[in-house]
């Protein structure tokens, strides 16, 4: 089984907002990153975007402690997040109701876990390929998985960024689920929330992976990216290479 050296980078910026209502968290020593897009506005976005970022990383390493499969361990701690973010939400008036979208990569036993609510996403860069790992929680994006839209329709719909799954969300019949891949030597992953993801396209991540050899630099070039080309959001990611051991 091939090990690696991970090298991190990350970077969040408050950007055009009032207030910085993302959350990114780096932990090498369990080997999982994290990020986190509140909703709900000012303090309530960033409360909801905290409980995930305190909440998942803890239930991860302590369901890993107890020797829980590593799906597992993932699931129980964004279903744990969920359910903090909804008893903290209980007093907001209904149009209020405060959420957070969250993207997680665990890398385990061989394996990077993927997982994400929301519109938060995770990439994996493999040479001069760029695969999504993560499915967008949007109206949107559901009416183009049903045929109802094209994608192009999808990114000037009113829908695009109105979520029905999310993280403080009551009516989730189904929870976060789980995807794993094998990395390899020189896979570069990308965890942003979508005031980066909305200006970058493939070709900028291809090009930027093999462009900088130091992650902290490249995720600093793709958070100025994302401002210079009008991102007027939050603007938040962590960039993670996967070198040889």
């Amino acid at each position: 089984m091939a090990d690696f050296v991970l090298r991190v980078g990350s970077r969040s910026v408050q950007g055009k907002r009032s207030n910085n209502e993302d959350r990114c968290v780096v932990d090498l020593g369990n080997r999982l990153f994290l990020v986190a897009d509140g909703m709900g506005g000012q303090e309530r976005g960033e409360l909801a975007s905290g409980l995930a970022a305190d909440i998942i990383p803890k239930v991860v390493s302590d369901r890993l402690a107890a020797a829980f499969p590593v799906e597992k361990a993932v699931t129980d701690a964004f279903d744990r997040a969920n359910a903090a973010i909804l008893d903290a939400g209980r007093d907001q008036p209904e149009g209020r109701r405060m959420g957070t979208t969250a993207v997680c990569a665990l890398h385990q036993n061989g394996k990077v876990y993927v997982a994400g609510l929301g519109d938060s996403r995770a990439y994996l860069i493999r040479g001069d390929q760029v695969d999504l790992l993560t499915v967008d929680h949007s109206v949107a994006n559901a009416l183009v998985l049903c045929g109802a839209l094209t994608k192009e329709e999808a990114k000037t719909s009113p829908y695009n960024h109105v979520l029905h799954k999310f993280l403080g969300c009551a009516n989730m019949h189904e929870g976060a689920e789980v995807s794993p891949f094998v990395p390899e030597a020189g896979d570069r992953l990308l965890l942003a929330s979508d005031g980066l993801t909305n200006h970058v396209e493939d070709e900028d991540l291809v090009e930027g992976s093999k462009r900088y050899a130091d992650p902290q630099e490249w995720a600093d070039t793709l958070i100025s990216a994302a401002l210079e080309r009008g991102s007027r959001d939050n603007v938040t990611c962590i960039v993670v290479y996967f070198d040889p051991d």
